[in-house]
């Protein structure tokens, strides 16, 4: 069951219709607005910004707002993801980019702008080589850490 705005909560304040992927949501400012069914693909993105918890989840549950820290994000997997490049192509903000640090001979690997994912899970679901995760920002450090690797703060 795709996400649903409870039209009596929503205020029109299009936090929701900005942040959705697949532009799902619709409506007039000030104004209830609207998720098309099918082009929801559950992604939660919507509900973790909603101020006017108006918004249900797959489960018929009110969606409450996170803080930044909390809300879902792509974590690269440094060990697997290869460069080919498949989360770049489908990735509806383009906040994931071929890493500056590739070279011309070896695909290397990708990076993710933190600041614009939304974590609607498009890049996990097309990665064949479990290269990038979806999962709260404020796990990335102890993920890495699982993984040998530190968090690189500058990039953070």
């Amino acid at each position: 069951m795709p996400f649903t705005i409870v039209a009596e909560n929503c205020t029109g304040c299009t936090a929701c219709e900005k942040r959705c992927p697949t532009h799902a949501i619709t409506g007039d400012p000030k104004k209830a607005f609207f998720i098309e069914p099918g082009l929801c693909i559950d992604c939660g993105a919507c509900g973790v910004i909603c101020p006017d918890e108006a918004i249900l989840d797959t489960y018929g549950n009110v969606t409450k707002v996170l803080k930044r820290q909390e809300r879902p994000i792509a974590i690269v997997h440094p060990d697997n993801c290869n460069g080919c490049g498949v989360c770049v192509d489908v990735c509806p903000f383009d906040c994931i980019y071929p890493s500056p640090d590739n070279q011309a001979q070896y695909l290397g690997k990708v990076e993710v702008d933190e600041k614009t994912c939304v974590g609607c899970k498009l890049c996990e679901e097309v990665c064949g080589w479990e290269g990038i995760y979806i999962m709260p920002g404020k796990e990335k450090a102890a993920f890495l850490a699982s993984l040998g690797y530190e968090l690189d703060e500058s990039a953070a």
